[in-house]
């Protein structure tokens, strides 16, 4: 088995990033370099020969610990004076401009850290095609990675056919997606995976994920078990991603789906609730125990679109609060919705999360809190 060759640079001493090596490791399908970081201009300079044979990048958040200058054989101890979204920035406009190879920037740190630097820097997050945490490495990490690698390695050779990289004909989609890679000779890589990733991928919109997929089929995915897997793997197949990523971020067309239910029911989905929808996919499929998903504690309407993104359950985004982001979504895009239940009862987890709920939806929650309360 090939392994991909990874450059991490962290300050940390070689006792925490040694363990963090070996769990990124531990699958076999990376080798991790270990590097620490130098003064900013030294660390441009030394980038073009330490990443060469690299094809991913990983990035310590704070770069700014003391270091030992073993350069001049002194042992002299400096204090770097940066961190990893201004030398992300310059490693982006180098690999632009053809000088350093250009490769997935992944950024890694504690939650603590990212939740009081990294999240509130809005500017700085298209910066970075993916974080993950320290504390959390396993093999889902892992596999993520790769499949960020292989999607690179992908539009190298595919940059402007857009059907092949997404695994559909572009025509069929919102083609304000990708317009500005239609006259653009030749973008960047990095640029087009992140409009990709970022835009299509990672958001609800034009590709969903399952737990929204079962949240517009009506189906509680416990409850229903085997007949959900049943239902999702046979008739709704032919909706499935199989674009960039797709390995590790499980994705199906919304239009698709949406079409494929109408051939099965002659209806149409989004005017029915919860337990009419999966009525319909029983009888037409002859799949029993699909289960009909229950309204949240608090809402009452089943016309399900959307998920809780504290509860994960479906929730109708009529009753659900929208979640303020760093920027309205795009025209293709759903807003995130949070559940009332999650807004009284999950408070810790709300700020964990760093959720805030949408200006527009203020008004409404205050009112339906004054009814419960």
């Amino acid at each position: 088995m090939s392994k991909y060759r990874v450059l991490y640079i962290d300050d940390e001493k070689d006792d925490l990033t040694q363990p963090i090596r070996k769990k990124l490791e531990a699958k076999g399908s990376l080798e991790v370099v270990l590097s620490k970081p130098k003064s900013f201009e030294d660390q441009i300079d030394r980038l073009q020969e330490e990443i060469d044979g690299c094809v991913a990048l990983i990035l310590d958040l704070q770069l700014n610990g003391p270091q030992e200058n073993v350069a001049n054989g002194k042992g002299d101890v400096f204090q770097v004076k940066y961190q990893a979204p201004p030398l992300a920035q310059m490693i982006r406009t180098y690999a632009t401009e053809g000088k350093l190879p250009d490769v997935p920037i992944i950024l890694c740190s504690t939650e603590d850290k990212i939740q009081i630097s990294f999240s509130r820097d809005f500017t700085s997050h298209d910066l970075f095609d993916w974080t993950f945490l320290k504390d959390d490495i396993n093999e889902e990490t892992i596999d993520k990675i790769v499949s960020l690698i292989n999607g690179y390695r992908h539009l190298a050779t595919n940059i402007k056919d857009f059907n092949k990289f997404l695994d559909r004909n572009y025509s069929e989609i919102d083609e304000r997606i990708l317009s500005r890679f239609v006259t653009e000779e030749d973008p960047p890589i990095h640029e087009v995976a992140r409009v990709v990733f970022k835009d299509i991928v990672q958001p609800t919109g034009v590709l969903i994920n399952e737990l929204t997929l079962a949240a517009r089929l009506g189906v509680d995915i416990e409850e229903s078990g085997e007949s959900w897997m049943k239902l999702k793997d046979s008739f709704f197949k032919t909706a499935r991603y199989h674009g960039i990523y797709h390995e590790s971020w499980v994705r199906w067309w919304n239009d698709k789906v949406l079409d494929i239910f109408e051939d099965i029911t002659n209806d149409n989905l989004a005017s029915l609730d919860a337990k009419s929808r999966v009525s319909l996919l029983v009888e037409n499929t002859g799949i029993d125990g699909l289960i009909a998903a229950k309204p949240i504690k608090l809402f009452e309407s089943s016309v399900f679109w959307n998920i809780c993104e504290v509860t994960e359950k479906p929730l109708d985004p009529f009753e659900g609060f929208k979640i303020s982001g760093k920027e309205e979504p795009k025209p293709w895009q759903d807003y995130s919705y949070v559940s009332l239940f999650a807004v009284v009862s999950e408070p810790d987890l709300i700020s964990k999360k760093g959720i805030k709920i949408h200006p527009s939806d203020n008004g409404r929650l205050v009112a339906a809190r004054k009814k419960i309360d």
